[in-house]
């Protein structure tokens, strides 16, 4: 096996001192010719030599990496997100590592306390809040304990005393709703995730918001909680057309994606019989047939904000904790909504 190549091979190569081959590399001023510079760059060439990162991060204390984790990477809003912290973070020269906690409150803690103590700059978590009130506490201590650079998104819990970038989730649930309304609609179904989560519960008091501005009593009958996954939006359908509705506010577009495979056991046809609006906008939003009219978060938006704070942080270590942004959504019209049809 051919060993690697060391920065004393490439300075024997250009006939210069280690030194000045550091000199080179890291553009640092001092007056070294551009004949010296070239005969460098042309050895560090041939060698293929690479800087070897892990001997920099221990004199530095940086890894220019930052770890992100996403609790279910089946989930296409996460894979979304995933790819547009990897752009946002490249534009400032970091790497992306990215985990998948599987929803599961103990792989989600094995990530942190792993990516803390791999020398990860800082941390992108994208769960902070769980099913149960005593998982979610567990968590926010973890975090606060882990002294490394912390920004928060999408499953948020607030109270973490935590920076973190987030949707306008009860603006989201209104314009969904309102929509619907404005179309007409009058028993409108929901079929939401977990509302154990802070954000599902200001998205269905935006649902009940904008129900009550048109004069129509909530009625919890045509609610139904399930998971943010396709199962769901099966298992949802049978009970909210149970309800006599004409529409229903799917809480993610995967949820959607799970009443448009349902619904064809029911001879029933979409905007025709029944209305769908989903919420995220993931890549497949555009491509069904007919294509979901969705809320639409941010993504790049969101991920952008997100990578630069933790940026921020890293470079300005302990200083204090930043106003919480929070980000509108925005309401995309396609061919899943259309007026109910007369009974």
């Amino acid at each position: 096996m051919t060993m690697r190549a060391t920065i004393r091979d490439v300075a024997k190569r250009a006939g210069v001192s280690p030194t000045t081959v550091s000199m080179v590399l890291n553009n640092r001023p001092e007056a070294i010719s551009e004949l010296t510079r070239q005969a460098v760059r042309l050895a560090v060439k041939e060698l293929n030599y690479r800087p070897n990162q892990l001997a920099r991060s221990l004199v530095t204390k940086k890894t220019n990496t930052i770890a992100l984790i996403i609790p279910d990477n089946t989930n296409l809003f996460f894979a979304a997100v995933s790819n547009a912290v990897e752009d946002a973070a490249n534009a400032l020269d970091y790497s992306v590592i990215v985990a998948n906690t599987k929803n599961s409150p103990r792989m989600n803690a094995h990530y942190l306390r792993l990516f803390a103590d791999r020398m990860t700059d800082g941390i992108i978590a994208a769960q902070s809040e769980f099913a149960s009130l005593r998982e979610t506490e567990e968590c926010v201590r973890l975090l606060q304990n882990l002294h490394l650079p912390i920004v928060l998104v999408d499953r948020i819990f607030k109270g973490a005393a935590l920076d973190y970038v987030g949707l306008d989730q009860f603006e989201g649930g209104y314009l969904a709703t309102r929509h619907l309304l404005d179309l007409g609609h009058r028993r409108i179904g929901c079929a939401t995730g977990p509302l154990t989560l802070s954000s599902l519960n200001e998205r269905l008091e935006g649902y009940r918001s904008a129900l009550e501005g048109a004069g129509i009593a909530y009625d919890p009958s045509l609610v139904h909680e399930g998971e943010l996954q396709l199962a769901s939006g099966a298992g949802a359908l049978p009970h909210l057309l149970g309800k006599n509705v004409s529409a229903i506010f799917a809480f993610n577009d995967m949820i959607a994606y799970g009443i448009y495979k349902e619904i064809r056991n029911y001879d029933l046809r979409i905007p025709n019989d029944l209305s769908i609006i989903g919420f995220d906008d993931i890549v497949f939003s555009d491509i069904i047939q007919p294509p979901l009219t969705t809320v639409a978060q941010p993504i790049a938006a969101i991920a952008g904000a997100a990578v630069r704070r933790l940026a921020e942080i890293i470079r300005n270590p302990g200083s204090p904790r930043g106003e919480p942004q929070i980000l509108k959504p925005l309401l995309k019209v396609r061919g899943s909504t259309r007026s109910p049809r007369q009974r």
